[in-house]
């Protein structure tokens, strides 16, 4: 029986196939993008050009209304807190007394000083009697001239240490008055700091007083404002209670130092701040006005926040979506400050935008 040869070719026909395929494949893949299809899928978006606006620009900061004289009395001498003559809130008048020290060397010193002056008085009238006695007897030659200078610089120097004595006395005087606080301007008793009985040292603040009359605000400026503002600046000032607004001035600039910023301190007028009623400690809000600025503005609708601290917008370029980062600013009106890659005049996607990709491309509806 002859077995039959099987023909070569059933399986050669399937392998050229497959060397077709693969030839194939390696001719068109060559390094190039692949033509876009004509169907492909087009994104509907809304587009809104990015505008150049020019915008007053004004800042807002928080202050605390306050007596423009101000003080806070203490003691020239230490001790004790004898007797507290006010409490907080009482009216005060120029002069009127506060509160009286214990101090049991001053009294003692004042005596002794007053002694010292008697006692130079006493020995001055006979130094004074020596001197004359002296003159009579020199004019008449029984005393010689050095006798007599010698009289007269005893007189002299006796003069002078009762004069010191005086100054001494007066001095000690002087503290002893000053064991009575008086105030110095019409205020009123904001705060005490000591009660009777306490040891206070020189220098020790006892209480608080606001004057009655002119108040101001002290508030603090941002790093590098304070170099763009100048004294007698117009600002706005809100009560945070009423709202009401008063107008005020900035009087003066102060320099800023380790931990704290430049602080600028606003006047109001007296008359309108009585006819306001506003009193010390009022929160206030003041409007600074920075002037003129320029700044780039989108819709809001443009910005996407993911809630990952990476604000963007995209902006069509050559019909495709470009994903640009931005950081938001203030708002103008219906839209909002931003900066990044930018320009006025570019197109920047308002609706649609929240299935896109970086590199998307765009079909811009009317």
């Amino acid at each position: 029986m002859n077995a039959r040869v099987p023909s070569r070719g059933w399986w050669a026909t399937p392998a050229l196939l497959v060397l077709a395929a693969l030839a194939a494949g390696c001719n068109g893949d060559n390094g190039q993008p692949a033509p876009e299809e004509p169907g492909a899928h087009l994104s509907p978006v809304r587009v809104a050009a990015v505008e150049l606006v020019r915008d007053e620009q004004s800042l807002r900061l928080p202050g605390m209304l306050r007596a423009k004289r101000r003080a806070q009395p203490a003691f020239l001498q230490p001790g004790y807190l004898a007797e507290r003559l006010v409490a907080r809130g009482d009216q005060v008048a120029a002069g009127q007394a506060l509160a009286i020290l214990a101090n049991p060397a001053l009294a003692p010193t004042l005596d002794a000083a007053r002694a010292r002056v008697r006692e130079l008085d006493e020995r001055l009238v006979q130094l004074e009697a020596d001197y004359e006695r002296a003159v009579k007897l020199h004019q008449r030659g029984l005393v010689p001239t050095d006798e007599l200078d010698r009289a007269l610089a005893a007189r002299n120097a006796t003069r002078a240490a009762r004069e010191q004595a005086v100054a001494g006395a007066a001095e000690a005087r002087e503290q002893v008055a000053e064991a009575t606080l008086r105030a110095p301007f019409d205020a009123v008793v904001g705060d005490l700091l000591a009660e009777p009985g306490d040891f206070v040292a020189a220098g020790q603040p006892v209480l608080v007083l606001s004057g009655t009359g002119a108040l101001e605000i002290e508030i603090s400026l941002p790093e590098g404002l304070s170099g763009r503002l100048s004294t007698g600046l117009p600002v706005e000032v809100r009560s945070l209670a009423s709202g009401q607004v008063l107008p005020g001035v900035i009087r003066e600039f102060g320099v800023a130092r380790a931990g704290r910023l430049a602080p600028a301190i606003v006047e109001l007028a007296e008359p309108a701040i009585a006819a306001a009623g506003w009193q010390p400690g009022l929160s206030v809000q003041v409007t600074v006005a920075q002037g003129p600025v320029e700044a780039l503005a989108v819709p809001l609708a443009a910005v996407v926040d993911p809630g990952t601290g990476r604000t963007r917008v995209y902006k069509v370029v050559d019909g495709r979506a470009q994903q640009t980062q931005v950081e938001v600013g203030r708002p103008l009106g219906n839209r909002v400050e931003v900066r990044g890659a930018l320009a006025a005049g570019d197109q920047v996607v308002v609706a649609g935008h929240h299935h896109l990709l970086d590199g998307d491309r765009l079909r811009v509806l009317p």
